[in-house]
């Protein structure tokens, strides 16, 4: 099994450094960002188990920046956390100090029990639109009676939609749609993440990635994330 990849973001470099040495102590990779908005670049390019945020580094940045950052890690396990320079520690925001005095202790708990539990993901390239749109998938591009399922879209991109299923469907595999609205051809599709039933008070379901769109389907799909 891999190792977590955390990606850590502060502005200060000395905080930056003790961040990433205390991740490499607690058994996971640490990457470095030094704003939210090179962390969205960053999280759009390659794929994480969890982020962890320095809470300065979240209070003194922008309004604009503050509503990446919480765009960002609504989707992620997160740990706040606060350098102090004079002491020379990590120190944790008051929340995480109710579950665990001890910071090493919390990182610990943090990338075991919930990082790396958590599927790696990525931030999606694409604004999702949420609309509701009929569709069949299944695990065969064929569509065969016995391996096709009726669902719907949650939500809509150029690049993927989220697929309202209750199947255990695995990250990295392959899911054939046909989109009834628009036209039918059969379009290939990645399992990027998943949301199991009983998981929070979300949708169960699967972030997938389209891989094939004929220009038919782009169009259309223009034609209905378009405002």
């Amino acid at each position: 099994m891999h190792d977590p990849r955390i990606l850590i973001v502060a502005n200060d470099p000395d905080a930056g450094s003790a961040y990433l040495d205390a991740i490499a102590r607690a058994g996971a990779q640490g990457e470095l960002a030094h704003s939210f908005e090179q962390m969205a670049e960053m999280a759009k390019e390659r794929s994480y188990n969890g982020f962890l945020i320095d809470i300065l580094t979240l209070v003194r940045c922008s309004k604009e920046a503050k509503v990446i950052a919480y765009e960002s890690i609504n989707l992620f396990p997160v740990l706040r956390v606060k350098w102090d320079p004079r002491g020379k520690k990590i120190k944790l925001s008051p929340l995480e100090q109710t579950f665990s005095p001890d910071s090493d202790a919390a990182l610990r708990f943090f990338i075991e029990s919930r990082c790396r539990l958590f599927p790696a993901r990525s931030l999606r390239r694409h604004t999702r639109k949420p609309i509701h749109l009929n569709l069949w998938y299944s695990s065969d591009p064929s569509f065969p009676d016995a391996a096709t399922h009726r669902s719907f879209a949650v939500n809509l991109s150029m690049g993927g939609l989220f697929l309202h299923t209750m199947e255990e469907l695995a990250c990295g595999a392959t899911v054939w749609l046909r989109l009834l609205d628009i036209d039918p051809t059969p379009i290939a599709a990645t399992v990027r993440w998943t949301q199991h039933w009983g998981e929070g008070r979300c949708v169960p379901g699967a972030g997938l990635q389209f891989e094939t769109l004929t220009e038919m389907q782009r169009t259309e799909l223009t034609r209905i994330i378009t405002p």
